[in-house]
């Protein structure tokens, strides 16, 4: 009789364990203001080390328990942090995220200020990511006691939790130069240099995105004389 109801007892605290670890916050995606839904948004949760991206529908979702805290971030939009509680792993979860439009102010400095505050922002979201200290080496990089030569170790480092960390990081990295790129080659500016609009706009600022090299080395007349140039070509193709 004990033994059975021991039987049980591992067995209620069994399915009991798997329910807490199947626990996900879940939900869609959208840009705020709008019934737009974002796909490709990064999604990661600081206290689990786990992360996704949302799907073409906007739809995410994420392993979660109450009070852990999930950050959103796309390239173009403003990062969004939640805190869970426990009422929000039982329904949708709307997330709607605000577009980080660099507008063109007066002074140019001003809106170098602005990137680099947003970007220092970024930064502190992240923190966590880029703080972190992996002991797995690969090769060289000797420790006290090493062995000369190849020091490669690949337990943990070819682990999915260590393979997902460092794609979220290339992801996080390619965000980064993607909103230099929309800082030096902005709706607003390219809007108001050429005079283009809707669709046309749209078109061009597609086509003719400039690389993050190229934005890094580039002044703000090479940035005038770079639009100048392909609005010219933009036309003659029109």
């Amino acid at each position: 009789m004990l033994k059975r109801n021991c039987c049980i007892l591992l067995l209620f605290l069994s399915f009991s364990t798997i329910g807490f670890a199947q626990q996900e916050l879940f939900g869609r995606i959208i840009k705020k203001g709008s019934k737009e839904v974002l796909s490709g948004v990064n999604v990661s949760n600081i206290n689990q080390d786990k992360y996704n991206t949302s799907d073409m529908g906007g739809n995410y979702k994420i392993p979660a328990r109450a009070g852990d805290t999930i950050v959103f971030s796309s390239a173009g939009y403003r990062s969004d942090t939640a805190f869970v509680a426990a009422d929000m792993l039982s329904d949708d979860y709307l997330v709607p995220l605000v577009p980080n439009v660099v507008a063109l102010p007066n002074v140019e400095v001003d809106e170098m200020s602005k990137y680099e505050a947003d970007s220092l922002k970024r930064r502190e979201d992240y923190d966590f990511l880029f703080a972190k200290k992996h002991p797995v080496k690969l090769m060289n990089g000797k420790r006290e006691g090493d062995a000369p030569g190849l020091n490669f170790s690949p337990i943990g480092y070819f682990s999915s939790g260590e393979k997902q960390e460092r794609n979220f990081k290339k992801r996080v990295l390619q965000q980064e130069e993607d909103y230099y790129i929309d800082y030096k080659f902005s709706v607003t500016r390219v809007a108001q240099l050429t005079r283009l609009t809707g669709d046309s706009l749209h078109t061009f600022m597609l086509r003719y995105r400039p690389t993050y090299k190229f934005c890094r080395a580039a002044t703000s007349k090479d940035i005038l004389l770079y639009i100048n140039d392909k609005v010219m070509a933009f036309r003659k193709g029109q």
